[in-house]
């Protein structure tokens, strides 16, 4: 809610700060239960805490992430410097930031199923 409420006043429209609110909201109902964090509820402000299979996970995923990154920077300027002499256009390399952060989520989600 007092995010809603500071996005609202930072000048984001009302039914973007009110989707703000809802999403966070669903993350804090959904993480205990997403099987991504362990909760320690023994007197501590901040009961979620990630333990070692989490951490392993995440580092695949990121690994894998970062591999198709530079696999496909390394594509994209052989194609653009070698075979069409142009410069590389932003949108190639969103692109592959978008494919990046794509491959890190079905890669966590796979490695989580797996195991």
């Amino acid at each position: 809610m007092a995010l809603s409420v500071a996005l609202y006043f930072g000048g984001l429209p009302w039914w973007g700060a009110a989707a703000a609110g809802v999403l966070v909201l669903a993350f804090f109902l959904a993480a205990p239960r997403s099987g991504r964090y362990v909760v320690q509820c023994e007197g501590s402000v901040a009961p979620l805490r990630r333990d070692e299979r989490s951490r392993a996970i995440r580092d695949k995923a990121a690994r894998n992430a970062f591999v198709l990154t530079l696999v496909s920077v390394a594509g994209l300027t052989i194609v653009y410097g070698r075979v069409l002499s142009a410069p590389v256009p932003v949108a190639a390399l969103g692109g592959v930031l978008g494919a990046a952060a794509v491959t890190y989520a079905v890669s966590e989600l796979c490695l989580r199923r797996m195991s």
